[in-house]
């Protein structure tokens, strides 16, 4: 399974990527949303995506992903410390958000989650 990482921080990317790696799945990281520019070629199966990236908002990506035909299949996970987290993730098109700060076990479930239900299509 390919996921892709959207986050700007440096540390953060660098821990999840370490922790998904862990787990198994090929990871690749971006430093903001302009991958999703190269997600026809890339393929991936899950993106995880930070709400505050340089330029635009993760919820703007995230829309653009869901309004792009050969896109809208991917599922989008938004990443971040805002309160309103999950109405953004709901009003963006976004398949699951995950709230800063979060646990491994936490990361780890929900990637699960979403691997479980790609492998049942």
């Amino acid at each position: 399974m390919k996921i892709i990482v959207i986050e700007d921080n440096p540390d953060i990317s660098e821990i999840m990527d370490y922790i998904l790696k862990d787990e198994g799945y090929e990871v690749i990281s971006a430093e903001d949303g302009t991958i999703t520019n190269s997600f026809d070629e890339l393929k991936p199966d899950l993106v995880l995506m930070d709400e505050l990236l340089p330029g635009k908002r993760g919820s703007e990506w995230c829309q653009h992903i869901k309004s792009t035909p050969s896109l809208r299949h991917i599922p989008v996970i938004l990443v971040s410390t805002m309160p309103n987290l999950e109405q953004l993730a709901q009003k963006s098109g976004a398949d699951g958000f995950l709230e800063k700060p979060f646990n491994i076990s936490s990361l780890g479930a929900l990637i699960r989650e979403f691997a479980a239900k790609k492998n049942n299509f």
